[in-house]
């Protein structure tokens, strides 16, 4: 009844309807990672940027503190290197 050109053409029809639903399945799955990536590296940008903050920190602190002097806080319990 139907001739071989017509079950060619169905095959490819049913082929390229296979085709673009893998394809849009691809497509999501690349926008989803694409959407984690890009939070990823939001995430590390702060965290990088919290890091270099402290850093700065205690470089100014290192910067502040008095050259060669007694330390600010003394002990109670602390004998050595103490005036008599």
């Amino acid at each position: 009844m139907f001739g071989p050109i017509v079950w060619s053409i169905l095959a490819a029809v049913v082929a390229l309807v296979v085709l673009a639903l893998l394809v849009v399945g691809l497509l999501r799955t690349v926008n989803r990672t694409t959407t984690v990536l890009g939070a990823f590296t939001a995430l590390l940008s702060d965290r990088v940027g919290l890091l270099r903050a402290r850093a700065a920190a205690v470089g100014v602190r290192l910067a502040r503190r008095p050259p060669d002097g007694p330390s600010p806080v003394e002990s109670a319990a602390r004998t050595e290197g103490a005036p008599s």
